[in-house]
Formats: C-alpha cells, sequence, structure tokens
C-alpha cells in the first residue's frame, strides 16, 4: 500500500510536470498558433520587456535633421530573415551597416518625444535562438507556411553569433538613425556575466521589417549554463538599456538556446 502511494505522488507530480510545460516545449513550432509565436517574440524566456526613459537631448550622435527610409512592420517577404532577423552569414556582416539609414539622431534618441522627454517599453530579444527563430518564421510567414522549405533553411541555419535584438523603437527613431552611428552603438553594448569579462559587441545592424537594432557578439567566447544568468547592456548618452536572462529558463530538451 505504502508503495501504491509513492507511485500515484509520482504519476502526480509528472502529470503537473507535463501540464506546466511550455508551448514551445510541448509541440513543434509548426503547430503553433500565430498568437504562441507572436507571445514568445515578447514575452518569453528570449524577449523580456524594459522601460526607458529619457529627457530630451541629443547625446551627440547626430541631429534629428531630415527623415531616410527606416524600418516599420512589413508583411512576409521571401526571406524570413529579411523579416524579422539580420544573417549574419549573408551580406549585412560584421561591420555592415543593415538597413538605409538617413540623416538623423542615434540610439540617444529612443526615449525622446516630438518635444520633450517620454518613456516607452521595448523588448530585448534573442534573434538569433532557436525558439525566436521558429517564431519568427510563423509570424512573417504565417503558420500554413512554417513548414515550407523557405521556412525550414532559415530555421536550421547556423548562426556563428549570438544574435540580441533590441526592438520596439518608434519607426522614425530608427529612420533618423544614421549607418554611420551603428559601430559606436556596438562598442557600448555588452553581455555580461559574473566574475567573467563581458561580450562586447562585434557590431550592429538595423532590423529589416521590424523598428529595432541587432547586436552581434561573437561566439569565440562561449555562454554555459554555469554562467546562470547573462545581462544585455548597451548605453548611448542618458539611454540605458538594461535585461538580465537566466539561462536556465532558456533550455529546450537538453540544449541551451541562445
Amino acid at each position: 500500500m505504502k508503495h501504491m502511494s509513492r507511485l500515484l505522488i509520482v504519476l502526480g507530480v509528472t502529470a503537473l510536470v507535463l501540464i506546466a510545460e511550455d508551448f514551445w516545449v510541448k509541440k513543434p513550432y509548426t503547430d503553433w498558433s500565430e498568437k504562441d509565436a507572436a507571445k514568445l517574440l515578447t514575452s518569453s524566456p528570449w524577449s523580456h520587456d524594459v522601460s526607458i526613459s529619457s529627457p530630451s537631448v541629443d547625446p551627440g550622435l547626430g541631429s534629428a535633421n531630415g527623415g531616410g527610409r527606416g524600418g516599420g512592420r512589413s508583411g512576409a517577404g521571401e526571406n524570413p530573415g529579411g523579416n524579422g532577423m539580420n544573417d549574419p552569414s549573408s551580406g549585412a556582416g560584421p561591420g555592415g551597416g543593415g538597413g538605409r539609414g538617413g540623416r538623423g539622431g542615434g540610439m540617444g534618441e529612443i526615449g525622446q518625444g516630438g518635444s520633450g522627454g517620454a518613456s516607452m517599453t521595448l523588448h530585448v530579444r534573442w534573434q538569433s535562438a532557436l525558439p525566436i527563430r521558429e517564431a519568427l518564421v510563423v509570424v512573417k510567414l504565417g503558420h500554413e507556411k512554417a513548414d515550407s522549405d523557405q521556412a525550414k533553411k532559415f530555421v536550421e541555419q547556423t548562426i556563428p553569433y549570438y544574435v540580441v535584438a533590441v526592438v520596439g523603437m518608434r519607426p522614425e527613431m530608427v529612420a533618423r538613425m544614421r549607418d554611420e552611428h551603428l559601430p559606436e552603438l556596438a562598442k557600448v553594448t555588452t553581455l555580461v556575466r559574473k566574475d567573467k569579462d563581458p561580450i562586447a559587441a562585434e557590431s550592429a545592424q538595423k532590423l529589416p521589417g521590424e523598428a529595432g537594432i541587432a547586436f552581434l557578439f561573437p561566439k569565440t567566447t562561449a555562454i554555459g549554463l554555469d554562467d546562470k544568468e547573462v545581462e544585455f547592456v548597451s548605453k548611448v548618452g542618458p539611454i540605458e538599456v538594461k535585461r538580465k536572462f537566466k539561462l536556465k529558463d532558456m533550455v529546450v530538451g537538453d540544449k541551451l538556446e541562445l
């Protein structure tokens, strides 16, 4: 009887674990709804909110003159990477500007409104992580094309960098950001781990199809579960974007997905 009670307890705990599993663990991405995918892109172990505010100060990265073509949201395109993530293995590699920039200010204008200080909520997202790439496929191409050859090629590609993106900016802010300012943003952007040297961004690129900036970090210094936590830090002038990620929550199966 005692053994039976223990068995029931074990089965009960197992059932609770199964119920608690997230959708990205329970089912393949081809079965995700577009609502599921959108949630993963905005609120998940790989994507966290960060609220920032800024006085109406230009930290010297440029003036707000002119316009230029920037990144608003676009519909599904021929390449899911071109609508949600710069592929570091393509033409937009390290040192490349990525996107078309008009004359204007840099990331120091993120928190500014038209005439004074303002605040906004951004998303810091691990763009290179497999679950994020899978979610991008579903959102950008649609659920019905999630198992297409195009989608599989994008999902299965090898990403030679950790790519972390800051998305949710106002499109006009990205439009005003000059391409020549992107290397400056990379210089002040790092991944921070306890008791270890920070990993500096190698380059920064505009995200085509989304109002955001992607930062590419070399994998020469590997991030592992023993690091427990990693913090994305970027600061330009009065603007500081900081967000911590718990690595144990970013495991799918037995693999850390970054």
